[in-house]
């Protein structure tokens, strides 16, 4: 091997080490968890060590993007609706409540687009995958370490009395996280030792269980339910699964009657108010008929006692929308929530083309994940969220979706029933979008 040889090789496995550290950090895992909570009163301020590392990684991060710049500028053009919605949170600052503050946070919106639109260019999906389940291994491995060895922060001391939230901030935090880690682990294929792959799906799950997060059981069972009828009937008549789960509620519908609304809830842990977020919502709705079409403007509402925020808190205690969809009402309006539905519509047309086409876990991964996020966001919020890895992995998944990458492997596979693991490296090289 000669020296020009040497060195991509090396600045290959730098880089990929480098993505599992960004995708690491952009779970929001053990920073924020000795920074500690802010206070919900208070308007939204600057941490400066938080700040000068998020600079840090992304100058890092941009750094590998330029190298590839032409690659990743083309996938951007092709994922239009997510550019479109980036765009409207940037122009929100004009009717913001703090345009400073919207300034600063689209700033790191898009960064965190771009950081998934490199992602999804310079990795091929089985390359992601992998990538990905180093990065949940180490988010299980240190979560088991700070319960066990560090309890005081690993378990919760105060308003959920022993729920395990590991190196999260919350234990829905960690639901959410292992729910998608045991997706991940689901779907790859080490090169070495595939077998650990069951390892970490029993300790996603078992985390998800000490952490008792019922939103994160219930969307757990779901995924795992959808992934058993996809293999079940095969890739090619995947299309059919929201047929069959239609048909399932309406066969069930009638016994589902028997039963009062409190009962039902209560099978998942929950209240009839949903803890507290019917009149959050009920809250909420108000103040989104007060700006309907543009929103309070990009994190422009939740300014602790300041503005329409105020009213809320005083009312419900509480600092976040904990629904997705409302969230992107209130920040962006009507016209901020119809270009996401749009762009998700396009992206679910696009996947179950996939499914249609192309055999194996590469699709079903991808249609996995436009599950994943409508669910969570019924409950929880990770629409347009800076610095998350749930954003980065939307934008990922919308290029890998992109109309581009399916002609390209519809094209390779030519009618046969190849292994779409080789055909999705053939498409990008084996390093991904650039010889490396």
């Amino acid at each position: 091997m000669n020296k020009r040889q040497y060195q991509p090789r090396i600045l290959t496995s730098v880089e990929k080490i480098f993505s599992v550290i960004m995708l690491f950090f952009t779970t929001n895992a053990v920073l924020p968890l000795f920074l500690g909570e802010a206070d919900p009163y208070s308007p939204p301020q600057i941490r400066p060590t938080q700040l000068a590392i998020t600079v840090a990684l992304y100058s890092v991060a941009f750094y590998f993007m330029a190298i590839g710049w032409r690659k990743v500028i083309q996938n951007a053009r092709d994922i239009k609706w997510i550019v479109a919605l980036v765009s409207i949170a940037i122009a929100s600052m004009v009717w913001s409540q703090d345009p400073s503050l919207t300034l600063r946070r689209s700033a790191l919106l898009l960064a965190t687009t771009m950081l998934g639109v490199y992602f999804g260019t310079r990795y091929t999906v089985p390359q992601q995958l992998r990538l990905l389940a180093w990065t949940f291994s180490l988010v299980i491995a240190c979560s088991f370490f700070f319960a066990i060895f560090l309890p005081k922060y690993g378990i919760d001391q105060d308003q959920h009395l022993g729920a395990w939230q590991g190196v999260f901030l919350y234990k829905n935090w960690l639901a959410k996280a292992m729910v998608l880690a045991m997706s991940v682990f689901l779907f790859v294929r080490p090169r070495r030792f595939p077998s650990l792959r069951w390892l970490g799906v029993a300790a996603s799950l078992a985390l998800l269980f000490l952490s008792r997060s019922a939103t994160g059981m219930v969307v757990c069972a779901g995924i795992i339910t959808i992934i058993a009828v996809y293999r079940l009937i095969g890739g090619r008549d995947a299309v059919v699964i929201p047929f069959i789960a239609v048909g399932l509620l309406l066969v069930a519908w009638p016994q589902l009657q028997n039963f009062t609304v409190a009962e039902v809830l209560q099978l998942v842990g929950r209240t009839p108010d949903l803890t507290g977020r019917t009149d959050l919502w009920s809250a909420l709705l108000l103040a989104i008929s007060k700006r309907p079409l543009l929103g309070y403007g990009f994190n422009g509402f939740w300014l602790g006692m300041r503005g329409e925020s105020a009213s809320v808190l005083l009312a419900t205690g509480l600092a976040s929308g904990h629904n997705g969809f409302v969230d992107v009402m209130l920040e962006l309006g009507g016209l901020g929530l119809v270009t996401f539905v749009a762009g998700y519509l396009v992206f679910w047309q696009r996947a179950l083309g996939f499914l249609s086409r192309v055999p194996g876990p590469v699709p079903a991964w991808l249609c996995m994940y436009l599950v994943f996020m409508l669910l969570y966001n019924l409950t929880e919020s990770s629409l347009l969220a800076q610095n998350s890895i749930y954003w980065v992995l939307y934008t990922s998944t919308a290029v890998s979706l992109s109309a581009g990458s399916f002609r390209q492997l519809c094209n390779n596979l030519n009618g046969q029933s190849l292994n779409p693991w080789v055909v999705a490296v053939k498409m990008q090289g084996p390093h991904g979008g650039r010889n490396a």
